[in-house]
């Protein structure tokens, strides 16, 4: 009787350390998550304010709306037909050009009076001047090999870079951070000018503060007027913003793809490359959009009414930059799983709109791993809640009943 009393109060006292230690154990565990919820939302909201800041290039509606009226900004991609020798794209039946960007302009330029109410930029309703109209540009690109050059002496090549030609209003969309110098006029007077990107000056020059040299691209010479910062962080250097790039007028780009060249005979002039050869690739408007998306519609009508768009059968992507990173827009875009972005057969995407699409999947991750923490901590912080607020477990009670014992054995004694 005394061994089996000896092993029963054994095992019991065996029992009662096990149930003692798991049960601090467990008491740590709600604090444990509470804190690693807190630290990693802490987290998740810092890194997804890092990347919504650098995607500067977005928020071009936000920099630009009033008092008066708000703003919304719309790119629209278009295929082109890619060249072997690196040249601007050529345009498509189902793609953008010059003509087709003129039509769309003008039919925006009436809707956008109908918004303003009168040439005086009277506000509907408002009594308040619209000081700013709206905007819109566009652009393509081509690769070429280049030569810097400064007082006639050859500093630095480039076996290729990006040569993008611009049109419209490009340097009010693009919020480019300048080193040196500034962007491109729209009436240049028939000066050959370029911007160049800081990659590109360094690799020609060595150097930033290289306003006034000269640059050769495919027999043609530019004169530098302004050197920009593209992005440095890692979702830049990711698609390749940080790639050697030029800026040069969109005319420029038909002058380069004859090599410079200029057509002396009609029959020369028949074969040459000219503007409206071109594929314009992107286009990007800066709508007023006095109703939330009735500048999206906007565009979408002008589309169809100047360059025959359909949503179902068209090649050109259409894209809303404006809140493009809120919940519901990557809600709708990324669940239930799909293809985000329809199209891409002979799309050209800019290096802004592939580092918007990655930044768009890092704020779904970013914002998954804040849910998760939130619930981490309203999970340990309930059970933090139960600890100081429940009911004791089976072995602190029956450590408070021994304890119980005890004092009355002592009083006994005395």
């Amino acid at each position: 009787m005394e061994i089996r009393q000896k092993l029963k109060n054994f095992i019991k006292n065996k029992w009662a350390v096990l149930c003692r230690r798991t049960h601090y154990v467990l008491l740590g565990i709600p604090f444990v998550l509470t804190l690693a919820g807190l630290a990693v939302g802490t987290a998740s909201v810092i890194r997804i304010n890092q990347i919504l800041d650098r995607q500067s290039f977005q928020y071009a509606a936000e920099r630009y709306e009033s008092k008066v009226m708000p703003y919304r900004q719309i790119t629209v991609l278009g295929p082109g037909l890619a060249q072997a020798d690196g040249s601007a794209p050529r345009s498509t039946y189902e793609g953008l050009d010059l003509d087709k960007v003129k039509q769309l302009h003008d039919t925006l330029d009436i809707t956008e009076r109908s918004t303003i109410g009168d040439s005086n930029g009277k506000g509907q309703g408002k009594g308040s001047v619209l000081v700013n109209p709206w905007k819109d540009c566009y652009s393509s690109s081509a690769t070429y090999g280049a030569k810097g050059r400064i007082n006639k002496e050859e500093t630095g090549t480039v076996d290729s870079c990006e040569v993008v030609g611009v049109g419209g209003d490009y340097a009010t969309l693009h919020s480019f951070i300048y080193e040196s110098g500034g962007f491109l006029r729209q009436d240049e007077g028939g000066r050959l000018s370029i911007v160049l990107n800081t990659q590109m000056a360094w690799n020609l020059f060595r150097s930033y503060e290289v306003l006034g040299a000269f640059v050769e691209i495919n027999g043609t010479v530019y004169s530098v007027v302004g050197v920009v910062n593209d992005g440095t962080d890692e979702l830049s250097e990711t698609v390749g913003a940080t790639k050697p790039r030029a800026y040069i007028q969109f005319s420029q780009l038909a002058a380069l793809a004859n090599g410079g060249a200029i057509p002396q005979t009609s029959m020369e002039t028949d074969v040459a490359v000219k503007e409206e050869d071109l594929a314009v690739t992107c286009y990007e408007a800066l709508l007023m959009d006095p109703i939330k998306n009735i500048a999206f519609n906007d565009l979408k009508k002008a589309l169809s009414d100047s360059v025959s768009y359909s949503e179902d059968t068209s090649k050109l992507v259409l894209i809303n930059n404006t809140d493009r990173f809120n919940v519901a827009s990557l809600y709708k875009k990324y669940f239930p799983l799909k293809r985000s972005y329809a199209g891409g057969d002979g799309i050209s995407v800019p290096f802004y709109e592939r580092s918007a699409r990655l930044a768009e999947q890092y704020v779904v991750f970013w914002a998954e791993t804040l849910v998760v923490a939130i619930f981490f901590v309203i999970v340990g912080g309930c059970n933090i809640y139960a600890i100081f607020h429940g009911k004791d477990p089976r072995h602190k009670k029956a450590e408070a009943e021994d304890d119980d014992e005890f004092s009355d054995a002592d009083e006994k004694t005395r």
